[in-house]
């Protein structure tokens, strides 16, 4: 079998909205990931989507914004803020497990810091199932070893009970004994309700309520890190936007988007055509070759982005229809479903910033920033260099309330 690259920004999207071609990126993590929604093809692909999308709704990512998102915030924050320091990868964990997992479904029947930071180390073994085809490959067996005990423990630990609560729950409703309205807002409580429809077995619950938990916090981290330290770096070489992230409630928004489009949660996204399909003029890919999207120089095209297209600029115009965040959350079938919880909708001229969608990580930054966050210049933070992908594998900060840049 052949593989193809494709570069060009065009060439990408129509790649990614292209119905023919089957997701292979997570090949190497099919242990974990075989049957979860990422994976699925054609009709079961859609049919699952469509039962977890009523969860991904305007007025459910409102109230976390406006509800949940704060009283997370102050609660995570407040141990950091008393000592004036932290590592941002840490805090950026621990604010999205709680957020993730509620609405995942996955119980925390504990409600306890120790019992969220057994949920983040889960979620760090978890982690190296996306990366195994990133990894050296020395490292492989081991990483795989570590992510089938993290599975077990979970299932056994948090899925299971979740799932037969919900379970108690349906039956409730179905007696006549509970409102509907009263069932939790959440993806496990949607597929619990259409399991049999959807003939769900328990490994595929299992994969499901693990990749919604990865795919929640670990690349929104992943977002967050990287949208501090551009954010920080920018402004201290262009001082004149501190009173711009002051002014305007949507550069904040502005400066994660360019962030998200310079640094994609993955550089590439990969498929499998399963029909002979035309990458260009003189190239054509047979039924069962990969097809690699290179998300990341896609991104960077001049045409779309201008000729700065590989830097930092979130003043930057961006040529329509693409995405400011150019496609770095993918498009078609197998586009993010949390893309305006994680990053928020774009803003229109005139919009209310009051009614805004703005997503987490932008409100994530924007309280950061309102408790004096910097870089901590006695500690440098390290890029992780067990993957090939630029990430951060700790980045400590300092809290300086009284140098806040809002």
């Amino acid at each position: 079998m052949t593989e193809h690259m494709i570069e060009t920004f065009e060439g990408c999207s129509r790649a990614l909205r292209q119905g023919d071609l089957r997701q292979a990126l997570y090949d190497e993590a099919a242990l974990m990931m075989e049957r979860s929604l990422v994976n699925l093809h054609g009709e079961e692909h859609r049919n699952r989507r469509n039962v977890e999308a009523t969860v991904f709704r305007k007025n459910i990512f409102m109230d976390y914004e406006k509800n949940v998102l704060p009283r997370t915030l102050a609660e995570t924050l407040a141990p950091f803020l008393a000592a004036g320091k932290g590592d941002l990868v840490d805090i950026g964990y621990r604010i999205m497990m709680n957020l993730t997992v509620d609405f995942t479904g996955i119980d925390r029947p504990e409600h306890t810091p120790e019992e969220t930071a057994e949920l983040v180390r889960l979620l760090k073994e978890f982690s190296l199932a996306p990366a195994l085809g990133q990894s050296r490959p020395e490292d492989v067996p081991g990483k795989r070893a570590r992510i089938v005990d993290a599975m077990e423990e979970f299932r056994t630990r948090f899925l299971m009970p979740s799932i037969e609560r919900r379970r108690a729950l349906k039956a409730q409703v179905q007696a006549g004994t509970l409102c509907v309205d009263k069932l939790p807002r959440d993806v496990l409580m949607a597929l619990v309700q259409n399991e049999e429809e959807l003939g769900l077995t328990e490994q595929e619950f299992l994969q499901e309520g693990i990749f919604f938990t990865m795919a929640g916090a670990h690349t929104t981290i992943h977002s967050l890190t990287h949208a501090v330290h551009e954010l920080l770096e920018w402004v201290k070489a262009h001082p004149q936007d501190i009173a711009t992230l002051r002014s305007d409630p949507f550069f904040i928004q502005q400066c994660v988007f360019e962030s998200v489009r310079l640094h994609p949660s993955s550089p590439v996204a990969k498929r499998r055509a399963t029909c002979s399909y035309a990458i260009g003029k003189d190239e054509e890919a047979a039924p069962g070759d990969t097809i690699v999207i290179d998300l990341r120089t896609a991104n960077r095209n001049e045409e779309i982005f201008g000729s700065d297209s590989a830097a930092y600029n979130p003043h930057r115009e961006v040529q329509k229809p693409a995405f400011p965040h150019g496609i770095s959350m993918g498009m078609g079938a197998h586009a993010c479903l949390g893309r305006n919880l994680a990053i928020g909708t774009e803003p229109r001229p005139g919009s209310d910033p009051t009614a805004h969608q703005f997503g987490t990580v932008p409100l994530i930054v924007k309280a950061l920033l309102e408790c004096g966050i910097q870089s901590d210049p006695a500690d440098p933070a390290e890029q992780d260099e067990g993957i090939t992908r630029i990430s951060w594998a700790r980045y400590p900060v300092l809290f300086r309330k009284e140098e806040a840049l809002i």
